[in-house]
């Protein structure tokens, strides 16, 4: 399953998370499996089924947040959970996240 990590997603206003949330279902090029808000980070963190063009998504929410300068979206490119932690590392930077 492949995921794109939405940050500070919790701090857009309610409209636009509703916006979003039907732009989501709208699209024919990707399907989401799930969804999980990190309260600790603010976020939302998107799975896509495997069919779904990651690729695509991630340059449709891109375009979708392009006027909302604390959004940033990434592609995770590994995801370790362990027993009281998960560890998200970045496609782009490599960057790691550990989430409790």
């Amino acid at each position: 399953m492949e995921y794109i990590y939405i940050e500070n997603y919790l701090k857009i206003a309610q409209s636009q998370k509703k916006s979003f949330l039907e732009f989501l279902n709208k699209s024919q090029e990707f399907q989401v499996s799930n969804q999980k808000i990190i309260f600790c980070e603010e976020s939302l963190l998107i799975g896509f089924l495997e069919k779904s063009s990651i690729s695509k998504a991630y340059a449709n929410f891109k375009e979708f947040f392009k006027d909302i300068s604390e959004i940033k979206v990434d592609i995770i490119s590994k995801i370790i959970s362990k027993s009281n932690h998960t560890i998200l590392t970045f496609l782009n930077n490599n960057k790691q996240l550990r989430i409790s």
